[in-house]
């Protein structure tokens, strides 16, 4: 999927993974799973779709490094 693809909320998610909302803010909502819907906005966001979120874009998870 394109990550320039927009979704609506309350559509149903095409597949798993981070989404992120079109609106200055950039909130995030992730699933775990394709075929639930998306969510309403917050409050305070004046967004109008949900996007996919690029690699490039979502926070690098860090494991822990053992102790020197």
């Amino acid at each position: 999927m394109s990550a320039s693809a927009r979704h609506l909320p309350r559509t149903y998610t095409p597949e798993a993974g981070e989404y992120v909302c079109d609106c200055a803010a950039a909130h995030t909502w992730r699933i775990d799973m394709a075929g639930h819907l998306f969510p309403a906005f917050p409050p305070d966001c004046g967004a109008r779709a949900w996007r996919s979120a690029a690699p490039a874009e979502l926070p690098r998870h860090q494991e822990p490094q053992p102790p020197a």
